[in-house]
């Protein structure tokens, strides 16, 4: 489940950079260096979310699984400005066949504007549901967190991403 999932992940990270488009530049070097810290960010950033280590009992870096891996919450920080990641969610962000968008706005915590966006996914006769949240962190990057779970387990874990995206915040290195 974990290839399934990791693919998920890779997916989506790629609809990213995609729709990210990285400025033209003549000089190849300083582009060689943005894509470098761009994926610096993505893979190298330390967030720290409120987890029940209970359900999710896996955990490796910014990623928390369950026992089964079947369900987990992933965060990430990505280097899209948050009006950007905002106009990506309203062209739906996807036109991919196999999933289905069921819903897609805004939260709001303490002020703090969050988007979301729920997608139905089928997978080996199986329903799976992703959650993507994003949250501003500065002008250039974005909090990202997903969760996905098993269609029947979506009160509890929809409750679990949401507590994940609303305390999720960049540990800074010093």
């Amino acid at each position: 489940m974990i290839k399934l999932n990791a693919k998920y992940l890779i997916v989506f990270v790629s609809m990213l950079f995609t729709s990210i488009g990285f400025t033209q530049e003549d000089d190849v070097v300083e582009e060689e260096i943005e894509i470098k810290e761009d994926f610096n960010m993505l893979f190298n950033s330390v967030i720290e979310m409120d987890i029940d280590k209970s359900i999710f009992t896996m955990s490796q870096g910014n990623s928390h699984f369950t026992e089964d891996q079947k369900s987990g919450i992933v965060a990430m920080l990505v280097p899209s400005s948050f009006e950007k990641l905002e106009q990506d969610l309203k062209n739906e962000l996807t036109e991919d066949k196999d999933t289905d968008i069921l819903d897609k706005g805004e939260l709001k915590n303490d002020g703090k504007r969050i988007l979301f966006l729920k997608q139905s996914i089928e997978r080996e006769g199986k329903t799976y549901y992703m959650l993507m949240f994003a949250k501003e962190h500065t002008d250039e990057a974005s909090i990202m967190v997903t969760a996905f779970y098993e269609k029947n387990q979506d009160e509890a874990f929809k409750k679990y991403g949401e507590k994940a995206i609303k305390s999720a915040k960049l540990v800074e290195k010093e």
